[in-house]
């Protein structure tokens, strides 16, 4: 029936693994949890390699980091049940019909996106301020409204899909860091015409970031998608409409030069208490501008 897929990287898993297991027990379908380890540092498998002696529970530490994409795709490989449902280590689940709500919808011949939450209350630590208030106002959105654009709003945190769809879809293995993969997967899911539907079915992203970790991994995110933009392997996005519309009326290069020069106060915020996300928007397209401009 179902195969719960979760890669491991610095997170301590049991809490989100023995939620799951009694869900699944109590729904009286047969399941197997795959965790594998990816690189975790020891601390974490110390407290993770408890799940290896559970029923239904199989935990293997890998002897490489092998990346967001490479673990998926051998997670995909190493599962025997029907269904797929793949989900980030760090991913939080609140609601106690989690799994029924992907039950009650089977049989699937599509991919299954059930989305991503916050916690509505302000983190304590400032920080983690940039990173939460970003998914509150960009990845915590209703399933409406990501059935509008449903390729583009899709987010490998948690989706199922049939093994059978799997096995002709994988995720591509030709980015590495943070970034993009997950909208690399949809344009292929597009391009083969296997649909995506949203259904309301999220899980809190516990993991937040610091202010300048969430910060550097969104440097790498834009090289990501600059070099996927450039193997046609994305959707088109935001930054890219946005870009070809300052080319259009020909202001690419006198817009480079404003945020270039008021870069310095842009980060400040960026890096304060009370961090814009609107000013996050704009860093971003200073990246994109500024890499792209390199290239």
């Amino acid at each position: 029936m179902l195969s719960i897929l979760i890669p491991i990287y610095n997170q301590d898993v049991r809490k989100l693994v023995y939620t799951l297991a009694n869900q699944c027990t109590k729904a009286g379908i047969p399941f197997q949890i795959l965790c594998f380890d990816d690189g975790s540092l020891e601390k974490y498998k110390a407290k993770n390699q408890e799940l290896a002696f559970k029923m239904n529970i199989n935990y293997t530490e890998l002897p490489e980091n092998l990346g967001r994409s490479r673990i998926r795709n051998w997670l995909g490989k190493g599962a025997y049940f029907e269904y797929l449902l793949f989900l980030d280590g760090d991913s939080g689940v609140r609601d106690k019909h989690f799994i029924k709500n992907y039950l009650s919808g089977m049989p699937y011949d599509s991919v299954v996106y059930g989305g991503r939450s916050y916690q509505k209350k302000k983190p304590a630590n400032a920080k983690k301020i940039l990173h939460w208030k970003y998914g509150m106002r960009r990845e915590s959105l209703s399933a409406k409204n990501r059935n509008k654009h449903p390729y583009l709003n899709f987010q490998s945190n948690n989706f199922l899909v049939p093994a059978a769809l799997f096995s002709k879809v994988y995720f591509q293995e030709n980015v590495e860091g943070y970034g993009y993969e997950d909208l690399q997967y949809a344009l292929q899911l597009q391009k083969v015409g296997i649909s995506i539907k949203h259904i309301q079915n999220p899980v809190f992203h516990d993991g937040l970031e610091t202010n300048v970790q969430f910060m550097q991994k969104t440097r790498k995110a834009i090289d990501n998608l600059i070099f996927l933009e450039s193997k046609k392997q994305i959707p088109r996005t935001r930054l890219q409409d946005f870009n070809d519309k300052l080319k259009y009326f020909g202001i690419q290069s006198f817009v480079f030069f404003l945020l270039k020069k008021g870069l310095p106060t842009i980060e400040k915020n960026l890096m304060s208490r009370y961090p814009s996300i609107i000013l996050f928007n704009v860093w971003k397209l200073y990246l994109y501008l500024d890499k792209t401009k390199k290239k």
